[in-house]
């Protein structure tokens, strides 16, 4: 079987051909009767057309039973057309006749067409008139009034010019058919052609890219139908692409944003793609570099070649210098494809260090009272209560103790408050000199009994905006923890300054001083240097420190030149507006 041709346009013109041929093979073989029939119906139609008006023309006579009107009307309108016209009653009976003396005539009910016509239809038949002798094509109508049959318009015309035109129109038909045929070819032709190139330009611009959307498109129904449809799915595409770019843009905002380094790796080791994390700060771009030059921790290296594997892999990785804890998880993708998630835990361990050591802390100062108040207790119950002299000495220390242990309460409480924010501040505007004058004046005392020298430094630093009383509670906790670890004959010096648009004050001593590695916990709650357990206070002091300063909106930090060379406590105020 021979194929069809693949394109619309060649299908569309082949099969116009074809149907073209083949009517003219039938129209060769059945013109003449197919010429004679078609006159008939022409005709009949004509002719049904020519009864229709007559029957209009006669409804008024036919109402009024009016015979001879109809009579008359009929002549006129036969003498107009050249036709037969005969009027006829519902019983059949002849009311008027353009050819014959209507009284003469005989009862047409038994007529085939004028029975189809009484009966709402129109009825077309062909005989030998009894009352002209001639073969007649018949056509009649009913009249109408209203939806009631009300008579009969019936028209005819001798078959005799019906053959003659019908040889006529055999002759004309068989050579018109052969030009037709022709023109039919051509313009079936151009009609695939109009058709399919609105087609062809649409599905060109669809390949290029589905997403531009074809114009208005001149052709058929169907076509421009198409291309409606494909400016919506063209929409919808744009739709679907922006909404893409957009989510990817947000998951790459949110990869970007996100504090673990995330590589994937190709087929090769190659890495396709890497955060900010992944790159670090100031780093050059890691991609389409392999990942062995990126990451150089053999455990790391180790879990990405097993993920090629299959199988997801985990490693813990922990260096010293410097201190550092990572966790590296491989998943593969597949294709080769690997995910590579690299999470720096050095803050959740330092985090869980700060925890451990919160809760030694905090063992470590309730133990010491909590002992000593037992043993004071078990020993007033062995005899020492009828000492009045030592008793009142061990109630003494109970007493001390028992202050120690509410202060550290007391202590704890004010941070947890602090902490949540449950304390307000009453910011005024204060002068730095006088709240470090008000700091020297209560804490001179404690460093006298020292031996320790308070010295104030003269400043011209601006106002801020501070609660006084909850800064002075911080000078306080920095003047006592710098005059504690200050030996006799040293110095502490106090002052303040501007600096890059806040006021820092800062506490300065010439005692122990601070080993780096204590430098950035000192200010945890309960920590102390090993220096330091031996001495007294809670522990509490700086931790509570940092967050008045905090809360104040600053920031406070240590800084020491090492064991024995003293140390700096600094904390920064916002300058008043």
């Amino acid at each position: 079987m021979t194929p069809l041709p693949r394109s619309i346009r060649a299908r569309v013109f082949l099969g116009s051909v074809v149907a073209i041929a083949v009517a003219l093979a039938v129209v060769a073989a059945a013109v003449p009767t197919i010429a004679r029939d078609q006159e008939v119906d022409v005709l009949g139609s004509r002719l049904e057309s020519e009864a229709a008006l007559a029957a209009d023309l006669g409804r008024d006579a036919f109402g009024a039973g009016d015979a001879d009107a109809l009579d008359a009307l009929a002549k006129r309108v036969a003498a107009d057309t050249r036709i037969r016209v005969t009027f006829v009653a519902v019983d059949g009976t002849v009311l008027g006749d353009s050819d014959a003396d209507r009284r003469l005539m005989e009862n047409h009910a038994t007529r085939p067409e004028v029975a189809a016509a009484l009966a709402g239809g129109a009825g077309h038949a062909v005989r030998r008139s009894a009352t002209i002798d001639r073969d007649l094509l018949y056509v009649a109508v009913p009249v109408r009034d209203g939806a009631r049959v009300i008579g009969v318009s019936r028209v005819a015309l001798p078959l005799v010019a019906v053959d003659a035109l019908a040889s006529r129109l055999a002759a004309s038909l068989v050579a018109g058919a052969a030009v037709a045929s022709v023109a039919a070819v051509l313009l079936s032709y151009f009609v695939a052609r109009a058709i399919t190139r609105p087609i062809e330009r649409i599905a060109d611009l669809a390949e290029r890219d589905p997403s531009v959307a074809p114009g208005d498109v001149a052709g058929p129904e169907e076509v421009q139908r198409l291309a409606g449809a494909l400016r919506r799915a063209a929409a919808g595409v744009r739709g679907q692409r922006a909404a893409a770019a957009a989510e990817h843009e947000r998951l790459a905002t949110l990869v970007d944003e996100l504090a673990d380094a995330i590589l994937i790796l190709d087929e090769d080791g190659r890495i396709e793609l890497a955060n900010t994390a992944a790159r670090g700060p100031g780093a050059a771009d890691v991609v389409g570099r392999p990942v062995a030059e990126v990451i150089r921790d053999h455990e790391a290296l180790e879990s990405i070649a097993a993920a090629r594997g299959g199988r997801e892999q985990v490693a813990t990785i922990e260096r010293s210098e410097p201190r550092r804890f990572q966790r590296v998880v491989a998943r593969p993708l597949g294709g080769g494809r690997v995910l590579v998630v690299v999470q720096d835990l050095t803050n959740l361990r330092r985090l869980e260090t700060m925890r451990s050591d919160f809760v030694a802390n905090v063992s470590h100062e309730l133990r010491r009272p909590i002992g000593s108040l037992k043993a004071m207790a078990e020993t007033l119950e062995e005899g020492a209560l009828d000492d009045r002299a030592a008793a009142r000495d061990f109630v003494g220390r109970m007493h001390r103790e028992i202050d120690g242990l509410a202060q550290l309460v007391n202590e704890l409480l004010a941070l947890t408050r602090l902490e949540s924010r449950a304390e307000s501040l009453a910011l005024v505007r204060v002068a730095p000199a006088q709240l470090l004058r008000d700091a020297a004046r209560r804490m001179g005392p404690l460093a006298s009994r020292a031996g320790v020298a308070l010295v104030v430094e003269t400043t011209a630093a601006s106002d801020v905006s501070a609660d006084p009383e909850r800064i002075a509670q911080v000078l306080a906790n920095l003047i006592h923890n710098a005059v504690k670890f200050t030996p006799p004959g040293g110095t502490v010096r106090i002052g303040a300054r501007d600096e890059d648009g806040a006021v820092a004050f800062r506490v300065s001593d010439t005692g122990a001083g601070i080993a780096a590695g204590d430098l950035e916990r000192v200010f945890e709650r309960f920590y102390k240097a090993d220096r330091a357990r031996a001495g007294e206070g809670t522990g509490l002091g700086l931790a509570i420190a940092k967050h008045i300063v905090a809360a104040h909106g600053g920031a406070i930090g240590a800084s020491s030149a090492g064991i024995g060379r003293g140390a700096t406590l600094r904390f920064t105020l916002p300058i008043a507006a």
